[in-house]
């Protein structure tokens, strides 16, 4: 557990955006691997294993506060202070902007863009944390950034 929390914390942080989220999601994903430990054939492939279920964890956590906050009305925007209001609402629109395109990705570009991207996941962990080929982790992040920019141009 503890070799691979930060990797299950970044995991989930990476989908989430929220440390608090991502802290809950961390220790949902150590609770559930420990109850299917006994599923795991192979003790080598722990951090790759315990990473999925992370992934998957704080997939269904977003979906659930997505749903929750439309239900509530409860909408919060929690961004940084800038030096000035124009510079925060240049950011907040640049921000929104992205957030919007990278989530209009499918779901496989999406995860590779946020793994790599946002977390600055090096190929080979986000190749054993999505079960993939390090070649297909690389083709999907180029399509995802051909995408992006064609999308950010129009």
């Amino acid at each position: 557990m503890r070799e691979s929390y930060r990797l299950v914390y970044q995991v989930a942080y990476s989908v989430l955006g929220n440390a608090a989220d991502a802290e809950e999601v961390a220790q949902d994903t150590f609770l559930t691997a420990y109850r299917k430990f006994d599923r795991l054939r192979d003790g080598g492939k722990f951090r790759p294993w315990v990473a999925r279920a992370s992934w998957r964890l704080a997939l269904n956590y977003r979906r659930g506060a997505t749903r929750a906050m439309g239900r509530d009305g409860a909408w919060v925007a929690n961004q940084a202070a800038s030096e000035t209001p124009e510079r925060q609402v240049l950011d907040r629109e640049f921000e929104t902007r992205l957030r919007a395109q990278v989530d209009l990705l499918p779901d496989k570009l999406k995860a590779v863009v946020l793994l790599i991207g946002v977390e600055e996941m090096d190929v080979r962990t986000v190749a054993g944390i999505l079960g993939i080929p390090e070649g297909t982790v690389r083709s999907r992040l180029h399509l995802a950034r051909r995408q992006l920019l064609r999308e950010g141009s129009q």
